[in-house]
């Protein structure tokens, strides 16, 4: 894992394109692993249930990003599933997951003006 993902107040997790988890940060491992589990090298798509699998293996296939909000628990989270390229040819596929406050700020940004 690249260092400054290692201990981010974000989960990261990183697939190749055949669906093997290559990476995961210190968030991802705490939020998806059980007691004594290593999920590294195993398939990202055997960790959904339908119909999260189908939608996950279709997005990889298409290479198609995919973000929406969830709450679990009392935790609102953003996820955003996107492929990743090196070099310009498909590498795979990585889920980003924060938790969001339920209300927050939004701010609109102007173009600057010369």
């Amino acid at each position: 894992m690249i260092p400054y993902f290692e201990e981010a107040d974000i989960a990261v997790t990183i697939c190749d394109k055949e669906g093997k988890i290559i990476e995961m940060n210190g968030q991802s491992r705490e939020v998806n692993l059980k007691p004594g589990q290593d999920l590294i090298g195993k398939n990202v798509l055997d960790c959904h249930p339908e119909p999260a699998r189908s939608l996950l293996e279709h997005l990889m296939t298409h290479e198609e990003k995919h973000v929406y909000t969830i709450t679990k628990g009392s935790r609102k989270k953003l996820i955003y599933q996107i492929p990743w390229y090196q070099e310009g040819d498909y590498a795979g596929f990585i889920e980003l997951s924060m938790i969001i406050p339920e209300e927050m700020p939004h701010y609109i940004r102007k173009p600057k003006t010369e």
